[in-house]
């Protein structure tokens, strides 16, 4: 059961239980159920009763989160869910789980490192890349490259951006 991270709530909305959720890319409007995964409470699996995007969030009701104070105590909680029920992400997207682990390189071929995580700006998200150059912070857009074929992250960075 390979659970992919697909959003993060980010407040409530409104005062019946609505989270709202950021990142998520749509995939929210397809899912019958999540992981919500949130600090000391551990992980829990919630039914979806309505998802509708909201701006740039999506808003999010489930099952056992009833009004706004419920909503609030589960800002930061990260959103999972089953990988094989989310299906494609689409042209130019990807779920952040499938590119966690990738090895990623630049243009030239030099390896960089693995993608150990993402992080949102509310502008490009970021890639994280450990490698011997320590971590790297890299857009996503416009100058990355994921070949799916090939499993790898490619980066055609301009200049500067992989300096210290």
């Amino acid at each position: 059961m390979a659970l992919v991270r697909i959003g993060k709530v980010v407040r409530a909305l409104g005062l019946k239980g609505h989270l709202g959720v950021a990142g998520s890319e749509g995939a929210l409007g397809t899912l019958e159920r999540v992981v919500l995964r949130h600090g000391a409470a551990g992980q829990v699996e919630r039914k979806v009763l309505e998802a509708r995007p909201q701006g740039r969030l999506w808003a999010v009701r489930l099952d056992g989160v009833a009004d706004r104070t419920a909503a609030e105590a589960l800002v930061g909680a990260e959103v999972l869910a089953l990988r094989e029920a989310l299906g494609e992400a689409g042209e130019g997207r990807h779920y952040w789980g499938d590119l966690e682990g990738l090895p990623v390189v630049t243009v030239q071929g030099e390896a960089l490192g693995t993608v150990t995580g993402l992080m949102e700006t509310g502008a490009v998200d970021v890639l994280v890349v450990q490698g011997a150059r320590g971590e790297l912070l890299v857009p996503l857009a416009p100058y990355v490259e994921v070949d799916r074929a090939a499993g790898r992250v490619v980066v055609d960075p301009p200049e500067g951006l992989l300096e210290p």
